[in-house]
């Protein structure tokens, strides 16, 4: 099945424009979440708030709001405003740089049976237990948001927490 479905994705995506995307994705996330993070980390948020104050760090105000929750320990706060930022202020541009081959994706995975797309929440390596995507669409940033509060749900049912 999985060198059916790479000869047919072919077909239907450029493999070299879909690693621009995706390696455009991650290299986006990467450079604007993980530097404030370190800074942080070796200097403290005082510190960090600091130097956005004085202008010689610019840090989005989601970002920074998401690191302060940190900061103060109330670490599901952080995660949200942190998924918020990543996929509205950051993936959402790359979408928009990259809309046909991410549609041409989303085609692709529109013509293979069985879902691609959703995530597996087990301890297992399996496509079981898949949280769906249902009606939510991936190239919207919000729905996006709204799956990442899906798969946190769903693996706090899984682990028993409230």
């Amino acid at each position: 099945m999985g060198s059916l479905a790479q000869t047919f994705g072919r077909a239907v995506v450029n493999p070299g424009e879909a690693l621009d995307a995706l390696r455009d994705a991650n290299t986006t996330i990467f450079t604007s979440v993980y530097p404030p993070n370190k800074f942080m980390h070796d200097c403290g948020y005082e510190r960090l708030k600091q130097c956005v104050a004085a202008g010689e760090l610019v840090v989005d105000d989601r970002l920074m709001g998401a690191l302060g929750e940190l900061n103060s320990g109330n670490l599901k706060k952080a995660a949200d405003l942190l998924a918020e930022h990543e996929q509205v202020d950051v993936v959402q541009p790359v979408y928009e740089r990259h809309e046909d081959t991410f549609d041409d994706m989303a085609t692709a995975e529109s013509l293979l049976p069985r879902d691609q797309t959703s995530i597996p929440i087990s301890y297992e390596c399996t496509r079981d237990n898949l949280v769906t995507l249902g009606d939510l669409a991936i190239q919207n940033a919000e729905d996006r948001v709204k799956y990442y509060g899906k798969l946190m749900d769903r693996m706090k049912e899984i682990e028993g927490l409230p």
